[in-house]
């Protein structure tokens, strides 16, 4: 492809904006071009709203529209879709068909039976296509990837989050014109988010799946939120406990809750493998092992058995996924995209598959069964 990849984006809310001012960075250096930007509300493509969040922003000469058609009429190279996991109505397809290459956002659907569809678009198309799991980007999470592949065999991850349940973002979406949320915060609430497992936990599973391999199965249990605990429409349940088994071997384990009331945060991220522990955090990441002659005479010191595998917050993943993304396109070299839609079903219908574990008791949920067999055919239909 010559001269910079044409670019449209549907959906300008939270993570929208975010690829925005991502896109408009790349445009600023030749990379991308935008062409035209599309949402439901007309709102939220008001110039001064946009230049609020992308530094320097100028809407010359890039249509604004709250129509898919017309979005479509301006032939992009590349589209990226940007709405809530809930929403979606064919555009994947339709934009596959056309044969524009895809950014998805990730939930990629709430429903395996609408995702599956639209993979079957994308590869019939032969487009390019990534879900924006921007955080195999991260320079923390390439550096636990590199360390992995060094001959070591990974058993464990864990990950806790405790977050609490005001700590959402408010949204652009207007759910309240849609019989959502009357706050806007979809992400609190279970038929908009699919719940936090699906919702948040997707990016942490879909990078085990990075560093493991694809996930074989799960069991789930959640602690569902009291009728008289609802409020403003934030229905998710209170604690969620995953449990997901990797091809290789190795499982992961995922906590998370969102309490009201609580105001505070907590993260925590550890991976084991044979012979040490990788500590990951908001400014690098460590890893404790001892290297020495084993067994060594005496217990080593701590500061012995600890290594600096990367230092920082990890960069901007969200602009490094977009320049892959954007090179990938132009120069016409999928190798560069590490979360094909393809790829990425295997994440999202892990998640959609511990909403299943819980809502079965906690049985053990066989991912390629719930993808493929009859038994769990309810479970992948969207509701009409």
């Amino acid at each position: 492809m010559t001269g910079p990849v044409r670019v449209a984006v549907m959906g300008l809310g939270q993570r929208g904006l975010q690829h925005l001012k991502a896109l408009w960075t790349l445009q600023e250096q030749g990379a991308a071009r935008l062409t035209a930007l599309a949402d439901a509300f007309p709102s939220n493509l008001e110039a001064g709203k946009l230049q609020n969040y992308v530094p320097g922003f100028r809407q010359k000469g890039i249509l604004h529209t709250t129509d898919f058609e017309a979005l479509l009429a301006q032939e992009p190279d590349a589209l990226y879709i940007c709405i809530p996991p809930n929403v979606h109505s064919g555009e994947v397809v339709r934009a596959a068909r056309a044969g524009i290459h895809l950014f998805v956002e990730k939930p990629m659907s709430l429903y395996l039976d609408e995702a599956l569809a639209m993979q079957a678009a994308i590869e019939g198309a032969g487009v390019l296509s990534t879900a924006g799991f921007q955080q195999r980007f991260d320079g923390r999470h390439e550096a636990v990837y590199r360390h992995l592949r060094e001959g070591r065999r990974p058993l464990m991850a864990c990950y806790t989050f405790h977050g609490p349940l005001e700590g959402h973002n408010v949204k652009h979406h207007q759910t309240e014109l849609e019989g959502g949320p009357k706050n806007r915060v979809w992400t609190a609430n279970r038929s908009w988010s699919g719940m936090t497992v699906v919702e948040g936990g997707i990016h942490l599973l879909d990078l085990w799946r990075y560093w493991f391999g694809d996930v074989e199965w799960v069991q789930a249990h959640y602690q569902h939120r009291a009728t008289e605990e609802i409020q403003d429409g934030a229905d998710n349940p209170y604690t969620y406990s995953a449990l997901f088994g990797f091809s290789g071997g190795a499982v992961g384990t995922m906590t998370l809750s969102r309490l009201r009331k609580v105001y505070a945060s907590h993260m925590d991220h550890q991976v084991m493998w044979t012979e040490g522990r990788i500590e990951i955090e908001g400014d690098g990441v460590k890893a404790y092992h001892y290297d020495g002659p084993y067994p060594p005479e005496r217990s080593p010191e701590p500061d012995a058995v600890e290594r600096s595998l990367y230092e920082g917050r990890g960069g901007d993943d969200t602009l490094a996924i977009s320049q892959a993304f954007v090179q990938a396109v132009s120069e016409g070299r999928p190798e560069l995209i590490r979360s094909p839609f393809g790829d990425a079903m295997n994440s999202l219908a892990a998640v959609l598959g511990a909403n299943v574990s819980d809502e079965l008791g906690g049985a053990r949920v066989d991912v390629e069964q719930l993808i493929h067999a009859e038994r769990y055919a309810a479970f992948r239909q969207k509701p009409t």
